[in-house]
């Protein structure tokens, strides 16, 4: 059986397995399979030539496809046509009547994997492209139709888990969010496909009206499944609260009284843009017209006519028997209901932009008129503006500027900054500061995430767990999803099992084991894949590619290091030009500088440079996705060059790429020269052993990797150490550095959670000042409150410096005051004694006094230090000879240049590429 597959990358299998054409042949099946009939050969030439010699070329391209092994069409046939053929589409919606498990709908979803049809853009004659563009709308529209049933049926049934799948496919596509689609008692049809007339303008006239957007329930927005339905829990959806934007936004909003507003929210896949503009705009009881489309201006026009013509204000009160769900065609779409009185005008006006188009400026200005007569403020919802061109700030900007009677407002949702979004940029430009706020979506902060569990009961927390445990769990959580609500409730859908999290504690206490030497990796979850994969279908093949290899590479890479790979491997993209595409769709992002922090504000002090450029990928599960789709024989391959590359600068991470290519040869000489590399005496040799390499320690047992409870957390409080107090400071933005974010929480708490990458841990460093009255004593006595509630070195890398949670340094004192849960001797870096403290436990909150012995010295400032793969820890309490330093009284009103602020545009670190 021949298959044309229609959603994704256009091209053509016969039972089951690929068939080598060309993109002209693949558009001439495609095109004769969507339009069922026949077709003669002399217009299907004029539709996919624009030579005079388009007869010969058609006939080259029909012998081309005799010669795959196909013999569809006969030499002599004039009218060419197909018999017995399917389509992917077919397929795909015959499964949705079927129970999927996650596996089935995992595989069912994967049938999606990008903008349906593509690979055929710029083929042919204008007349075959805006035939493609129309079918590709088309398309679009079913699919997502189909995706909102789909949706509807698993929250129906309580499954959590396949509508955040659902949703993140959804987003990873630019579809609307499938939750949006109100679709109770309509039934799919096995076929859809219809043969319109190939104009471009009318394909919007098949598009059956949208149902009204409406402000989404937590967890079901647009951009992102942002939390699950009750499988969490019985009492509703969680929502993490973000005081400080979520108040931004409403004085935009109230603002818009005096003027239209312009309003940025920019964050990464999953991260709640869309969950926060729709709360905000029903807080307000705002209208918002949702644009998922941003391809072209035609498309934004038609999407609003369709929003509009199914507002309440001019829709017809529904029919009392829904139809049987049908793909919307023009031939099968029934004419709406007239609206009685001053509507009626309205109705007709947007239905003839709809099936009667003239130039785009006349439907703008007809949809614009419409606009201006709704009874309510409206806003504007424009998803994925980071893709959309920036020749739509036109359009919107007369939209926004068109006199009403009530305020209105146009809110971007774009994954980029706005000086990576050439839209928002331009239309931030126009309107000004009066009229634009910026807002970034932050990863969420543990304050937020210990009050949404919280608020639901810990989520099953054993009733005898205390709050010490409710907070050990939040920062878990917190710092296995980095911060990403998609991700973060992804876990607690797929691994969220908390007793068997605390039972396994218990076992580790019993077997005398650490939880920081256990943290286990866990699997990425499938919804966050999905999103992962979605987005990187997007991407040009050789891009794809060249990452894909690249991603074989653990942690920071510098640009010497990207070069080196093989040209195959780059896809033969010159490594400069590889890496400015990749950091121009932030899947790369340069890495800082390692200064240090100052105190409180977390700004850079500026006192370390890098003479060359290091780069890492985005986030750590966009690095998993993309290693995910290289062979195996190819990742090893990689791994022997990379062992062979870094054997000179990185002796450790040399061995464990060697190792795990199963160089053994390789693996001996490499454990001989990393050993010579640390030295004598030095902590790290520890995890060397005769017969392997750098070694993580062992897991508990099979159960490991599926506890979300990665620490161990101690049965009751280790030293009696009661919560520290809480001052009246408010929480502030986070600041992100050298993998690390750093958060005053509420009550001047600080919070340290590292982000994750699996390569060798950054050393965070930040001065605090000693007070003055200090400077010149001989003893300071540094007593400190903290907690840990994650951690892991990342021996098994082979890092060159030993890794500990917390550390404390006064320059000219008698050495440093390692705080660490492995039992670790006293040993020397970079000249510098260093005293460890091992009487450190996880999930429970701890004293420790330290004593610095100045000989003499003075004491300018403490050194706040970490290094560590995985961390979360709070520090509640630090005072220098009983002078307070934390809590601190109010969190500083603008934390440094490395993070982005609230109601203000975030500051974009340079990127650059240097050889």
């Amino acid at each position: 059986m021949l298959t044309v597959h229609l959603l994704g990358h256009a091209h053509v299998t016969y039972n089951g397995r690929p068939v080598p054409l060309s993109a002209k042949a693949v558009a001439l099946i495609t095109y004769l399979t969507i339009e069922k009939l026949p077709q003669h050969r002399e217009r299907l030439a004029d539709l996919l030539w624009n030579t005079p010699e388009a007869r010969k070329n058609l006939r080259v391209e029909l012998a081309r496809i005799r010669s795959a092994g196909l013999n569809l069409f006969p030499l002599s046939r004039q009218l060419l046509y197909l018999e017995n053929v399917d389509t992917d589409l077919n397929s795909w919606l015959s499964q949705l009547g079927t129970e999927l498990d996650q596996a089935g709908l995992a595989q069912w979803l994967s049938t999606l994997r990008g903008v349906p049809l593509s690979g055929l853009e710029d083929l042919g004659s204008p007349a075959f492209q805006e035939w493609i563009d129309h079918q590709r709308w088309v398309l679009t529209e079913h699919v997502e139709e189909v995706l909102g049933r789909a949706y509807r049926q698993f929250e129906r049934g309580g499954k959590g888990w396949a509508t955040r799948a659902i949703a993140a496919r959804a987003e990873a596509l630019g579809f609307v969010h499938p939750g949006e689609f109100a679709l109770e008692g309509r039934e799919p049809e096995s076929a859809f496909l219809t043969a319109p007339a190939p104009v471009g303008a009318r394909g919007t006239a098949d598009q059956g009206a949208r149902p009204e957007s409406r402000p989404a329930e937590p967890g079901h927005e647009a951009d992102t499944a942002l939390a699950p339905p009750a499988t969490v829990g019985e009492a509703g959806a969680l929502h993490f609260s973000a005081p400080v934007r979520e108040q931004s936004l409403r004085r935009s909003l109230q603002r818009a009284a005096q003027g239209p507003q312009v309003v940025v929210l920019h964050g990464p896949t999953g991260s709640g843009k869309s969950y926060e503009a729709d709360r905000a705009l029903a807080a307000e009881d705002w209208l918002a017209l949702r644009v998922s489309t941003s391809r072209a201006g035609r498309l934004v026009v038609a999407t609003l006519a369709q929003s509009l013509l199914a507002h309440p204000f001019l829709a017809p009160p529904p029919a009392p028997d829904a139809a049987a769900f049908e793909a919307p065609s023009l031939s099968t779409q029934s004419p709406p209901a007239q609206p009685s009185g001053a509507q009626t005008d309205a109705v007709r006006t947007l239905q003839d932009v709809l099936l009667r188009p003239g130039s785009l400026e006349e439907d703008l200005v007809k949809v614009a008129t419409v606009l201006a007569t709704l009874p309510q403020p409206l806003a504007i919802v424009l998803d994925h503006a980071h893709t959309a061109p920036v020749e739509l700030a036109s359009l919107l900007e007369f939209l926004l500027n068109v006199p009403a009677a009530h305020p209105r407002a146009l809110i971007m949702l774009s994954r980029t900054p706005p000086a990576q979004a050439p839209l928002c940029r331009a239309l931030l430009r126009r309107f000004g500061e009066a009229q634009s706020l910026v807002l970034e979506v932050t990863p969420l902060s543990l304050s937020s995430v210990v009050q949404a569990l919280g608020a639901r009961g810990g989520l099953d927390l054993d009733p005898a767990a205390s709050g010490a445990d409710l907070y050990a769990r939040a920062a878990v959580i917190l710092q296995r999803s980095g911060g990403n609500p998609l991700h973060l409730l992804a876990l607690l859908e797929e691994e969220g099992l908390p007793q068997a999290g605390f039972a396994l504690a218990a076992a580790a206490r019993g077997a005398g084991m650490l939880a920081g030497g256990a943290l286990p990796m866990g699997r990425l979850p499938s919804c966050m894949r999905d999103t992962y994969l979605g987005e990187i279908d997007g991407w040009p093949a050789p891009l794809r590619e060249a990452l894909s290899h690249l991603s074989v590479i653990q942690g920071d890479f510098s640009f010497t290091l990207a070069e080196s790979l093989p040209d195959a491997a780059r896809s033969g993209l010159p490594a400069a030009a590889l890496l400015r595409e990749a950091l121009d769709r932030r899947a790369l992002i340069e890495t800082e500088a390692p200064s240090a922090l100052g105190w409180p504000a977390f700004g850079s002090l500026g006192d370390v440079t890098r003479s060359e450029p290091c780069y890492r990928f985005r986030s750590e599960g966009l690095r998993i996705a993309l290693a995910g789709l290289l062979p195996q024989a190819e990742r090893q391959a990689l791994r022997r060059h990379l062992a062979a590359q870094l054997e000179a600068s990185q002796p450790g991470l040399a061995l464990y790429y060697a190792e795990r290519a199963g160089a053994d040869q390789d693996a001996e000489r490499l454990r001989k020269a990393y050993r010579a590399r640390l030295g004598p005496g030095s902590p790290l040799l520890r995890s060397l052993s005769r017969t392997g390499g750098p070694r993580a320690e062992p897991l508990l047992g099979p159960m490991a990797a599926q506890v979300l409870s990665a620490p161990a957390l101690p049965a009751r409080p280790v030293q009696g150490v009661t919560e520290p107090r809480r001052t009246h400071a408010a929480a502030s933005a986070a600041v992100t550095w050298q993998g690390y974010r750093l958060a005053w929480e509420p009550g001047g708490w600080l919070s340290v959670l590292s982000q994750g990458r699996y390569g060798h841990p950054h050393t965070l460093r930040v001065q605090v000042p000693v007070p003055a009255g200090l400077r010149d004593v001989p003893v300071l006595t540094l007593r400190v409150v903290w907690r840990l509630d994650v951690f892991h070195g990342g021996h098994e890398l082979g890092p060159s410096q030993v890794a500990f949670p917390l550390r404390f340094a006064v320059p000219g004192a008698d050495g440093a005051r390692v705080l660490t849960p492995e039992p670790t001797p006293d040993y020397t870096e970079e000249g510098q004694r260093q005293v460890v403290h091992s009487d450190v436990a996880l999930g429970t909150w701890m004293q420790h006094e330290l004593v610095f012995n100045m000989a003499g010295q003075a004491a300018e400032r403490l050194e706040l230090h970490a290094r560590a793969l995985d961390l979360a820890l709070t520090v509640g309490e630090l005072s220098l000879n009983g002078q307070p330093l934390l809590p601190l009284a109010a969190a500083p009103e603008r934390v440094g240049v490395a993070g982005p602020q609230e109601d203000r545009p975030a500051a974009v670190l340079p990127l650059t590429v240097q050889r």
